[in-house]
Protein backbone atom coordinates (compact mmCIF):
# COMPACT_ATOMS: atom_id res chain seq x y z
CA UNK A 1 0.00 0.00 0.00
CA UNK A 2 1.03 3.57 -0.60
CA UNK A 3 0.51 6.37 1.90
CA UNK A 4 -2.78 7.49 0.34
CA UNK A 5 -4.25 3.98 0.53
CA UNK A 6 -3.06 3.66 4.13
CA UNK A 7 -4.66 6.93 5.25
CA UNK A 8 -7.85 6.05 3.40
CA UNK A 9 -8.02 2.63 5.09
CA UNK A 10 -7.20 4.19 8.47
CA UNK A 11 -10.03 6.72 8.11
CA UNK A 12 -12.45 3.79 7.85
CA UNK A 13 -11.16 2.02 10.96
CA UNK A 14 -13.92 0.92 13.32
CA UNK A 15 -11.52 1.58 16.20
CA UNK A 16 -11.85 5.32 15.61
CA UNK A 17 -15.30 5.02 17.18
CA UNK A 18 -13.60 4.14 20.47
CA UNK A 19 -13.11 7.36 22.52
CA UNK A 20 -9.54 6.42 23.43
CA UNK A 21 -8.45 5.72 19.85
CA UNK A 22 -10.18 8.88 18.64
CA UNK A 23 -8.25 10.82 21.28
CA UNK A 24 -4.99 9.22 20.17
CA UNK A 25 -5.69 10.03 16.53
CA UNK A 26 -6.34 13.68 17.38
CA UNK A 27 -3.19 13.90 19.51
CA UNK A 28 -0.95 12.30 16.90
CA UNK A 29 -2.10 14.96 14.43
CA UNK A 30 -1.31 17.79 16.87
CA UNK A 31 2.12 19.26 16.04
CA UNK A 32 1.83 21.73 18.94
CA UNK A 33 2.90 18.83 21.19
CA UNK A 34 6.48 19.73 20.27
CA UNK A 35 5.95 23.13 21.92
CA UNK A 36 4.58 21.78 25.20
CA UNK A 37 6.58 21.63 28.42
CA UNK A 38 8.19 18.39 29.64
CA UNK A 39 5.94 18.38 32.72
CA UNK A 40 2.80 18.77 30.61
CA UNK A 41 3.83 15.93 28.29
CA UNK A 42 4.83 13.63 31.16
CA UNK A 43 1.43 14.15 32.80
CA UNK A 44 -0.25 13.52 29.44
CA UNK A 45 1.67 10.27 28.97
CA UNK A 46 0.68 9.11 32.45
CA UNK A 47 -2.97 9.78 31.63
CA UNK A 48 -2.57 7.93 28.32
CA UNK A 49 -0.97 5.00 30.13
CA UNK A 50 -4.07 4.55 32.27
CA UNK A 51 -6.42 4.98 29.31
CA UNK A 52 -4.34 2.59 27.21
CA UNK A 53 -4.45 -0.14 29.86
CA UNK A 54 -8.21 0.30 30.12
CA UNK A 55 -8.53 0.11 26.31
CA UNK A 56 -6.52 -3.11 26.05
CA UNK A 57 -8.21 -4.74 29.03
CA UNK A 58 -11.55 -4.15 27.28
CA UNK A 59 -10.35 -5.66 24.02
CA UNK A 60 -8.09 -8.52 25.10
CA UNK A 61 -8.56 -11.33 27.60
CA UNK A 62 -4.79 -11.73 27.68
CA UNK A 63 -4.27 -8.20 29.00
CA UNK A 64 -7.24 -8.40 31.33
CA UNK A 65 -5.80 -11.52 32.96
CA UNK A 66 -2.27 -10.09 32.99
CA UNK A 67 -3.34 -6.92 34.80
CA UNK A 68 -5.24 -8.98 37.37
CA UNK A 69 -2.26 -11.28 37.99
CA UNK A 70 0.06 -8.31 38.47
CA UNK A 71 -2.47 -6.46 40.60
CA UNK A 72 -2.48 -3.49 38.22
CA UNK A 73 -5.58 -1.33 38.13
CA UNK A 74 -5.70 0.73 34.90
CA UNK A 75 -7.43 3.58 36.74
CA UNK A 76 -4.43 4.28 39.00
CA UNK A 77 -1.54 2.74 37.05
CA UNK A 78 1.79 4.54 37.20
CA UNK A 79 5.09 4.51 35.33
CA UNK A 80 6.51 2.03 37.84
CA UNK A 81 4.07 -0.51 36.39
CA UNK A 82 5.83 -0.30 33.04
CA UNK A 83 8.68 -2.43 34.35
CA UNK A 84 6.21 -5.18 35.31
CA UNK A 85 4.44 -5.16 31.94
CA UNK A 86 7.33 -4.66 29.51
CA UNK A 87 8.22 -7.76 27.49
CA UNK A 88 11.63 -8.58 25.99
CA UNK A 89 11.79 -8.41 22.21
CA UNK A 90 12.68 -12.12 22.17
CA UNK A 91 9.04 -12.87 23.02
CA UNK A 92 8.04 -11.34 19.68
CA UNK A 93 9.95 -13.76 17.49
CA UNK A 94 8.07 -15.86 14.97
CA UNK A 95 4.39 -15.96 15.84
CA UNK A 96 5.00 -14.67 19.37
CA UNK A 97 3.40 -11.34 18.60
CA UNK A 98 -0.02 -12.91 17.98
CA UNK A 99 -0.79 -13.40 21.68
CA UNK A 100 -0.48 -9.67 22.25
CA UNK A 101 -2.88 -8.57 19.49
CA UNK A 102 -6.36 -7.37 20.47
CA UNK A 103 -9.49 -9.33 19.59
CA UNK A 104 -10.65 -8.73 16.04
CA UNK A 105 -7.49 -6.84 15.17
CA UNK A 106 -8.11 -5.05 11.89
CA UNK A 107 -6.74 -6.81 8.85
CA UNK A 108 -5.27 -5.40 5.67
CA UNK A 109 -2.07 -4.15 7.28
CA UNK A 110 1.56 -5.20 6.89
CA UNK A 111 4.15 -7.36 8.67
CA UNK A 112 7.69 -6.24 9.42
CA UNK A 113 10.54 -8.46 10.57
CA UNK A 114 14.02 -8.14 12.00
CA UNK A 115 17.07 -9.19 10.03
CA UNK A 116 17.41 -12.70 11.46
CA UNK A 117 21.18 -12.26 11.65
CA UNK A 118 21.36 -14.05 15.03
CA UNK A 119 20.28 -17.33 13.47
CA UNK A 120 17.11 -17.25 15.53
CA UNK A 121 13.61 -16.82 14.17
CA UNK A 122 13.20 -13.10 13.35
CA UNK A 123 10.97 -10.77 15.34
CA UNK A 124 7.73 -10.36 13.40
CA UNK A 125 5.31 -7.50 14.04
CA UNK A 126 1.90 -6.83 12.52
CA UNK A 127 0.82 -3.25 11.78
CA UNK A 128 -2.82 -2.49 11.03
CA UNK A 129 -3.67 0.26 8.51
CA UNK A 130 -4.46 2.61 11.41
CA UNK A 131 -1.11 1.87 13.06
CA UNK A 132 0.66 2.45 9.74
CA UNK A 133 -1.03 5.84 9.36
CA UNK A 134 -0.01 6.75 12.90
CA UNK A 135 3.54 5.56 12.13
CA UNK A 136 3.78 7.88 9.13
CA UNK A 137 2.38 10.91 10.92
CA UNK A 138 4.29 10.51 14.20
CA UNK A 139 7.67 9.79 12.62
CA UNK A 140 7.29 12.56 10.05
CA UNK A 141 6.59 15.15 12.75
CA UNK A 142 9.51 13.91 14.87
CA UNK A 143 11.83 13.86 11.84
CA UNK A 144 10.90 17.42 10.88
CA UNK A 145 11.48 18.62 14.45
CA UNK A 146 14.99 17.17 14.55
CA UNK A 147 15.63 18.18 10.93
CA UNK A 148 14.67 21.73 11.87
CA UNK A 149 12.34 22.37 8.96
CA UNK A 150 9.31 21.03 7.11
CA UNK A 151 9.69 18.68 4.16
CA UNK A 152 7.83 20.58 1.47
CA UNK A 153 5.40 18.79 -0.81
CA UNK A 154 7.01 17.67 -4.06
CA UNK A 155 10.31 19.41 -3.33
CA UNK A 156 13.63 17.55 -3.41
CA UNK A 157 14.86 14.04 -4.13
CA UNK A 158 15.98 11.17 -1.92
CA UNK A 159 18.32 8.20 -2.22
CA UNK A 160 18.05 5.20 0.10
CA UNK A 161 20.90 2.70 0.09
CA UNK A 162 18.52 -0.23 0.28
CA UNK A 163 16.53 -2.35 -2.15
CA UNK A 164 12.81 -1.64 -2.81
CA UNK A 165 11.89 -5.15 -1.62
CA UNK A 166 13.01 -4.17 1.89
CA UNK A 167 10.15 -1.66 2.03
CA UNK A 168 7.97 -4.65 2.94
CA UNK A 169 10.43 -6.15 5.43
CA UNK A 170 12.12 -3.41 7.49
CA UNK A 171 9.97 -0.87 9.27
CA UNK A 172 12.67 1.83 8.95
CA UNK A 173 12.65 1.47 5.17
CA UNK A 174 8.84 1.51 5.20
CA UNK A 175 8.74 4.68 7.28
CA UNK A 176 11.10 6.50 4.91
CA UNK A 177 9.31 5.24 1.80
CA UNK A 178 5.81 6.08 3.06
CA UNK A 179 6.80 9.45 4.51
CA UNK A 180 8.37 10.56 1.24
CA UNK A 181 5.43 9.15 -0.71
CA UNK A 182 3.09 11.19 1.50
CA UNK A 183 5.24 14.27 0.80
CA UNK A 184 5.37 13.48 -2.93
CA UNK A 185 9.19 13.47 -2.83
CA UNK A 186 10.78 11.03 -5.34
CA UNK A 187 12.73 8.19 -3.70
CA UNK A 188 15.47 6.29 -5.51
CA UNK A 189 16.71 2.97 -4.15
CA UNK A 190 20.47 2.61 -4.39
CA UNK A 191 20.56 -1.18 -4.31
CA UNK A 192 19.01 -4.16 -6.08
CA UNK A 193 18.03 -7.45 -4.50
CA UNK A 194 19.34 -10.17 -6.81
CA UNK A 195 17.37 -13.34 -6.07
CA UNK A 196 19.65 -15.71 -8.00
CA UNK A 197 22.79 -14.44 -6.29
CA UNK A 198 24.54 -16.73 -3.81
CA UNK A 199 23.83 -16.02 -0.17
CA UNK A 200 21.66 -17.17 2.68
CA UNK A 201 20.09 -13.81 3.54
CA UNK A 202 18.69 -10.85 1.62
CA UNK A 203 21.64 -8.77 2.85
CA UNK A 204 24.03 -11.06 0.95
CA UNK A 205 22.05 -10.70 -2.27
CA UNK A 206 22.27 -6.94 -2.57
CA UNK A 207 24.07 -5.20 -5.39
CA UNK A 208 24.64 -1.52 -6.09
CA UNK A 209 22.14 0.16 -8.41
CA UNK A 210 24.66 2.43 -10.13
CA UNK A 211 22.02 4.03 -12.36
CA UNK A 212 19.99 5.32 -9.41
CA UNK A 213 23.07 6.48 -7.48
CA UNK A 214 24.33 8.46 -10.47
CA UNK A 215 20.83 9.86 -11.08
CA UNK A 216 20.77 11.13 -7.49
CA UNK A 217 24.27 12.61 -7.73
CA UNK A 218 23.51 14.43 -10.99
CA UNK A 219 20.07 15.68 -9.97
CA UNK A 220 19.66 19.42 -9.50
CA UNK A 221 16.67 18.98 -7.21
CA UNK A 222 17.09 20.23 -3.67
CA UNK A 223 17.11 19.33 -0.93
CA UNK A 224 18.81 16.00 -1.47
CA UNK A 225 18.03 13.51 1.29
CA UNK A 226 20.53 10.64 1.60
CA UNK A 227 19.35 7.66 3.69
CA UNK A 228 21.95 5.01 4.46
CA UNK A 229 23.69 2.94 7.08
CA UNK A 230 26.73 4.76 8.50
CA UNK A 231 28.83 2.28 6.54
CA UNK A 232 27.23 3.46 3.30
CA UNK A 233 28.24 7.11 3.62
CA UNK A 234 31.61 6.16 5.09
CA UNK A 235 32.52 3.79 2.25
CA UNK A 236 31.53 6.40 -0.33
CA UNK A 237 33.56 9.14 1.40
CA UNK A 238 36.50 6.77 1.90
CA UNK A 239 36.42 5.92 -1.82
CA UNK A 240 36.57 9.62 -2.71
CA UNK A 241 39.37 10.14 -0.18
CA UNK A 242 41.54 7.46 -1.79
CA UNK A 243 41.06 8.62 -5.40
CA UNK A 244 43.93 10.38 -7.10
CA UNK A 245 43.33 13.66 -8.93
CA UNK A 246 42.73 12.01 -12.32
CA UNK A 247 40.19 9.51 -10.95
CA UNK A 248 38.36 12.28 -9.12
CA UNK A 249 38.23 14.32 -12.31
CA UNK A 250 36.87 11.41 -14.36
CA UNK A 251 34.32 10.54 -11.66
CA UNK A 252 33.26 14.16 -11.40
CA UNK A 253 32.71 14.44 -15.16
CA UNK A 254 30.54 11.30 -15.06
CA UNK A 255 28.56 11.98 -11.87
CA UNK A 256 29.26 15.62 -10.80
CA UNK A 257 30.84 14.23 -7.61
CA UNK A 258 32.95 14.60 -5.56
CA UNK A 259 31.82 16.61 -3.78
CA UNK A 260 28.23 15.45 -3.44
CA UNK A 261 26.13 18.61 -3.45
CA UNK A 262 23.08 18.05 -1.26
CA UNK A 263 21.78 21.57 -1.90
CA UNK A 264 19.64 23.77 0.33
CA UNK A 265 18.29 21.74 3.23
CA UNK A 266 20.24 18.64 2.21
CA UNK A 267 20.83 16.05 4.93
CA UNK A 268 22.38 12.64 5.52
CA UNK A 269 20.20 10.29 7.55
CA UNK A 270 21.82 7.16 8.97
CA UNK A 271 20.14 4.18 10.56
CA UNK A 272 21.05 2.83 13.95
CA UNK A 273 24.57 4.19 14.46
CA UNK A 274 27.72 2.10 14.06
CA UNK A 275 26.70 -1.23 15.55
CA UNK A 276 26.95 -3.78 12.76
CA UNK A 277 30.21 -3.19 10.96
CA UNK A 278 33.31 -4.31 12.85
CA UNK A 279 35.88 -2.22 10.96
CA UNK A 280 33.92 1.02 10.98
CA UNK A 281 35.34 4.15 12.66
CA UNK A 282 33.39 5.90 15.39
CA UNK A 283 30.39 7.91 14.27
CA UNK A 284 32.11 11.27 14.81
CA UNK A 285 34.99 10.14 12.58
CA UNK A 286 32.52 9.08 9.88
CA UNK A 287 30.92 12.52 10.02
CA UNK A 288 34.31 14.25 9.91
CA UNK A 289 35.46 12.34 6.81
CA UNK A 290 32.10 12.53 5.05
CA UNK A 291 31.80 16.30 5.45
CA UNK A 292 34.89 16.66 3.25
CA UNK A 293 32.92 15.25 0.31
CA UNK A 294 29.25 15.92 1.13
CA UNK A 295 28.28 19.58 0.98
CA UNK A 296 25.02 21.25 1.98
CA UNK A 297 23.53 24.72 2.27
CA UNK A 298 21.07 26.27 4.68
CA UNK A 299 17.81 27.77 3.43
CA UNK A 300 19.55 31.09 2.85
CA UNK A 301 21.89 29.40 0.39
CA UNK A 302 24.94 29.59 2.65
CA UNK A 303 27.20 26.53 2.78
CA UNK A 304 27.34 24.82 6.16
CA UNK A 305 28.57 21.42 7.43
CA UNK A 306 26.38 18.68 5.99
CA UNK A 307 23.79 17.81 8.66
CA UNK A 308 23.80 14.24 9.97
CA UNK A 309 20.76 12.66 11.59
CA UNK A 310 20.74 9.17 13.08
CA UNK A 311 17.58 7.10 13.52
CA UNK A 312 17.32 4.41 16.19
CA UNK A 313 14.30 2.37 15.18
CA UNK A 314 13.35 -1.17 16.06
CA UNK A 315 11.05 -3.62 14.36
CA UNK A 316 9.02 -3.64 17.56
CA UNK A 317 8.40 0.11 17.84
CA UNK A 318 6.06 2.31 15.84
CA UNK A 319 8.25 5.39 16.30
CA UNK A 320 11.99 5.94 16.34
CA UNK A 321 14.41 7.93 18.47
CA UNK A 322 16.23 10.48 16.31
CA UNK A 323 19.25 12.72 16.87
CA UNK A 324 21.06 15.43 14.95
CA UNK A 325 24.82 15.33 15.23
CA UNK A 326 26.20 18.22 17.26
CA UNK A 327 22.74 19.66 17.92
CA UNK A 328 20.76 17.17 19.97
CA UNK A 329 21.02 13.59 21.16
CA UNK A 330 18.34 10.99 20.53
CA UNK A 331 14.88 12.19 21.37
CA UNK A 332 11.52 10.37 21.31
CA UNK A 333 8.14 11.49 20.02
CA UNK A 334 6.32 13.61 22.66
CA UNK A 335 3.76 10.82 23.28
CA UNK A 336 6.30 7.99 23.37
CA UNK A 337 7.39 7.15 26.91
CA UNK A 338 11.02 6.10 27.12
CA UNK A 339 12.33 4.72 30.40
CA UNK A 340 15.44 3.00 31.74
CA UNK A 341 15.60 -0.22 33.76
CA UNK A 342 18.24 -1.47 36.17
CA UNK A 343 20.15 -4.21 34.32
CA UNK A 344 20.42 -6.41 37.41
CA UNK A 345 16.78 -6.34 38.54
CA UNK A 346 14.87 -4.80 35.60
CA UNK A 347 13.25 -2.37 37.99
CA UNK A 348 12.48 1.16 36.85
CA UNK A 349 15.20 3.78 37.36
CA UNK A 350 12.93 6.58 38.55
CA UNK A 351 15.56 9.33 38.61
CA UNK A 352 17.60 8.51 35.52
CA UNK A 353 19.51 11.79 35.15
CA UNK A 354 23.01 10.81 34.04
CA UNK A 355 22.14 7.16 34.56
CA UNK A 356 22.81 4.28 32.21
CA UNK A 357 20.17 1.57 31.94
CA UNK A 358 18.26 -0.87 29.78
CA UNK A 359 16.09 1.01 27.28
CA UNK A 360 12.34 0.49 27.58
CA UNK A 361 9.68 1.94 25.28
CA UNK A 362 5.95 2.43 25.72
CA UNK A 363 3.94 3.81 22.81
CA UNK A 364 0.33 4.57 23.87
CA UNK A 365 -0.65 5.37 20.27
CA UNK A 366 -0.24 1.82 18.94
CA UNK A 367 -3.73 0.34 18.68
CA UNK A 368 -3.17 -3.33 17.78
CA UNK A 369 -1.17 -4.33 20.87
CA UNK A 370 0.22 -2.84 24.05
CA UNK A 371 3.53 -1.69 22.61
CA UNK A 372 5.58 -1.91 25.77
CA UNK A 373 8.91 -3.71 25.50
CA UNK A 374 12.68 -3.57 25.89
CA UNK A 375 14.85 -4.40 22.88
CA UNK A 376 18.16 -5.09 24.65
CA UNK A 377 19.91 -1.72 24.33
CA UNK A 378 21.75 0.29 26.98
CA UNK A 379 21.09 4.04 26.85
CA UNK A 380 22.16 6.98 29.00
CA UNK A 381 19.80 9.84 29.88
CA UNK A 382 20.63 13.49 30.42
CA UNK A 383 18.49 16.57 30.97
CA UNK A 384 17.53 18.77 28.04
CA UNK A 385 15.75 22.08 27.57
CA UNK A 386 13.71 20.69 24.69
CA UNK A 387 10.10 19.54 24.82
CA UNK A 388 10.89 16.09 26.23
CA UNK A 389 13.12 17.31 29.06
CA UNK A 390 15.58 14.50 28.33
CA UNK A 391 17.79 13.28 25.56
CA UNK A 392 19.45 9.88 25.25
CA UNK A 393 22.81 8.63 24.08
CA UNK A 394 23.37 5.11 22.86
CA UNK A 395 25.76 3.00 24.93
CA UNK A 396 25.73 -0.58 23.66
CA UNK A 397 23.74 -3.75 23.05
CA UNK A 398 23.25 -6.51 25.60
CA UNK A 399 25.82 -9.27 25.22
CA UNK A 400 25.11 -13.02 24.91
CA UNK A 401 26.71 -13.39 28.35
CA UNK A 402 23.98 -11.12 29.71
CA UNK A 403 21.39 -13.42 28.19
CA UNK A 404 20.74 -11.55 24.98
CA UNK A 405 21.52 -12.38 21.39
CA UNK A 406 22.95 -9.45 19.42
CA UNK A 407 19.95 -8.84 17.22
CA UNK A 408 20.33 -5.43 15.67
CA UNK A 409 17.74 -2.71 15.76
CA UNK A 410 15.85 -2.09 12.53
CA UNK A 411 18.05 0.80 11.46
CA UNK A 412 21.18 -1.09 12.47
CA UNK A 413 20.41 -4.01 10.20
CA UNK A 414 21.23 -1.73 7.28
CA UNK A 415 24.87 -2.30 8.22
CA UNK A 416 24.43 -5.90 7.09
CA UNK A 417 23.94 -4.65 3.54
CA UNK A 418 27.36 -3.03 3.51
CA UNK A 419 29.45 -6.06 4.41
Amino acid sequence: MGSKEIFEAASKSILLKDPYVKKIWNLINDKTLFNKSPDYLKALRKSLLREALDFFSRRSEYYQQTFEKLNINPKNADFTDLAKLAVPADMLRGEGHKQFLIRDVEQGGEYFTSSGTTGKTPVKIYRSPLDLAIMIKANTDLFEYVYGDVLEQGKGIALFMAAPELRYKLSFVAFVDLTLDNKNIPLLYGMNLVRNKDGTTDWQRLELNKENVVKFLKSREEPKLFFTAPAGVYLMADKFDKMNFLKKLIYRIATTAPPVNLGKGGVIVTGGGTKGFTNLPSYDKIVELSRKYFKAKNKAGEEHPAPFMDVLGMTETLTALIDRFGVMNKIPHPLSHVFLLKPSTFELIEDDEGQEGVLGIFNPFTTSWLELFYPGDFMKAHSSNRYYGKEYTYVRRFTPEEGWELQRACGGTLEEMMR
